[in-house]
C-alpha cells in the first residue's frame, strides 16, 4: 500500500516518508482494527515537511479506504507524525492517537498531540490537546503501567540541547488526558509489558549508543527495566543490563547497539512476558568476521522479574533462521512481539531495512513452549518480491505494528 493505492488520500511523492510510523487500533469502534500511518514529510498546502496522518480502515475483508486526520498545526518542517501511538489514554473505551510534531521552528519545541477518539471516515475526531514534549525527536510508546485501565505513554528521544544523549519521560493516562510524570532512565527505544506477572506493566528502555560517538571501551548499548506499580513506574525497583552483565549472552563491544529495539511478549506461554532485545550492530563469525550482521537476545520473565536464566542469542546462523548472514544486515533493527497464530504464545517478527541489498526483509520466529525461544522448524522470512512488492520501495520493514 502507498499513497497511490486506491482510496488512500494524497499521492506518492519523493521523500514523503509514508509509513514512517504505524499504529494499530479499532479507531472507529466497528470491531475491526484500523491502521494509522504517518507521512511526516508530506507537504500540507504550501508548508513543506508539515506532515500528514491517515487512517486506513479495517473491514471484514481487510484494509479498505482511508481518511486523513487533520494536522492541527501544519508548519513548515513540523514533521507531524514523527512519533505515533494508539491506545485508550483516557479510559473511555475509545482508542486515541498520540502524535508528535515539531512546534514553532523558532523555538525548536516539540509537541505531543493527544487526538481523542472516536475517529470517523468523514474525518471527525474528538478533542485535541497539545503538550510540550520534554525531549527532541520524541518517539511514543503506549502501555498499561499502573493497572488503572487507562493507557500510559512513554516518550523517548534525545535530551534537549544534547543531541547525542538518550532520555525518556513517563506520562500517565487520566480521564482528562495525559499527565506528565517521572523522568526515566536514558533510552531511545521502549516497550511495556508485565515481566513478573503482577498485573502491572513494566517499562523496558533501550539505550543502544551511537557508534560514531561512543568512546573507546563503551558499553555497546544497554537496557533498563523499570517495574510498574499501582502508582506508576517504581522509583526503587529498577535494573540495567549490558552484554557484560552476568548471564547475558555475548560481550559488549563498541558499535553493537544492544537495545536498538525492544519487544515484550510471552514467547514461551508461561503467562509471564519475556523480552527480545535487538543488537543490530553485532559482529560475529570467524574467517571472516561479518560486521554489523546483527542479532537478537531473548531474556525471560519470571516471578521476580526479568532474568538472565535461559537467555539466548538468535541470528542468521541460528537453526532454522532463513537466509545467510551478511555485512550491514542489521538483523534485529526492528522488533514486534505479537501472537500471530493464536496459540497463546507471542511470535517475534524481526525486520531489517538494510537486508536484501538495502531493500529490507522480515523474519518471523514463532514462539515455543519450553526452553527454546522460538520454533526453528516454523521460522520463515519475507522479502519484498515474495510479497509482490516492487524493490523500488527501499527500507522495507523500517516500522512494524500489530
Amino acid at each position: 500500500m502507498s499513497q497511490n493505492s486506491p482510496g488512500v488520500p494524497g499521492a506518492a511523492e519523493k521523500n514523503d516518508e509514508f509509513g514512517q510510523q504505524l499504529a494499530v487500533a479499532d479507531l472507529n469502534g466497528d470491531g475491526y482494527s484500523d491502521l494509522a500511518v504517518s507521512a511526516p514529510k508530506e507537504k500540507v498546502g504550501r508548508k513543506e515537511d508539515a506532515g500528514a496522518l491517515v487512517i486506513v480502515w479495517g473491514s471484514r475483508t481487510g484494509l479498505s479506504g482511508a481518511t486523513t486526520v487533520k494536522n492541527p498545526q501544519p508548519l513548515y518542517g513540523s514533521y507531524f507524525g514523527g512519533g505515533l501511538a494508539a491506545a485508550d489514554f483516557t479510559g473511555d473505551g475509545k482508542p486515541d492517537l498520540a502524535v508528535s510534531a515539531q512546534g514553532d521552528s523558532g523555538r525548536n519545541a516539540y509537541r505531543i498531540r493527544l487526538i481523542r477518539g472516536p475517529f470517523t471516515k468523514q474525518g471527525r475526531t474528538g478533542r485535541v490537546t497539545s503538550y510540550q514534549a520534554p525531549l527532541e525527536s520524541p518517539g511514543l510508546t503506549a502501555g498499561y503501567v499502573n493497572g488503572d485501565k487507562k493507557a500510559d505513554l512513554v516518550v523517548t528521544g534525545l535530551q534537549t540541547g544534547k543531541d547525542v544523549l538518550g532520555a525518556a519521560v513517563f506520562y500517565k493516562g487520566t480521564a482528562s488526558g495525559l499527565a506528565k510524570g517521572a523522568k526515566l532512565r536514558a533510552g531511545t527505544t521502549a516497550a511495556v509489558g508485565d515481566l513478573d506477572g503482577d498485573g502491572y506493566g513494566d517499562i523496558v528502555l533501550g539505550n543502544p549508543d551511537e557508534p560514531d560517538i561512543e568512546p573507546s571501551g563503551s558499553k555497546g548499548g544497554e537496557i533498563s527495566v523499570i517495574y510498574g506499580t499501582q502508582s506508576g513506574p517504581s522509583t526503587t525497583r529498577r535494573k540495567t543490563l549490558t552484554q557484560n552483565s552476568p548471564g547475558v549472552p555475548g560481550a559488549s563491544r563498541t558499535g553493537d547497539r544492544f537495545g536498538t529495539a525492544v519487544a515484550i511478549g510471552d514467547f514461551d506461554g508461561d503467562r509471564r512476558a519475556d523480552l527480545a532485545v535487538g543488537v543490530s550492530g553485532k559482529t560475529y563469525g570467524k574467517d571472516p568476521y561479518v560486521f554489523d550482521a546483527g542479532a537478537v537476545v531473548y531474556l525471560r520473565g519470571s516471578a521476580s522479574g526479568l532474568t538472565t536464566a535461559g537467555a539466548a542469542t538468535v541470528h542468521q546462523d541460528s537453526p532454522g533462521v532463513p537466509g545467510e548472514r551478511a555485512e550491514s544486515h542489521a538483523f534485529g533493527a526492528t522488533l514486534l512481539a505479537s501472537d500471530v497464530n493464536a496459540d497463546g504464545r507471542a511470535d517475534l517478527t524481526i525486520a531489517s531495512a538494510e537486508a536484501d541489498h538495502g531493500t529490507g526483509m522480515l523474519w518471523h520466529l514463532p514462539g515455543a513452549a519450553g526452553s527454546a525461544p522460538y520454533s526453528p522448524t516454523d521460522a520463515t522470512a519475507f522479502a519484498q518480491t515474495r510479497l509482490g512488492l516492487s524493490k523500488r520501495y527501499a527500507a522495507f520493514g523500517t516500522q512494524l505494528a500489530g
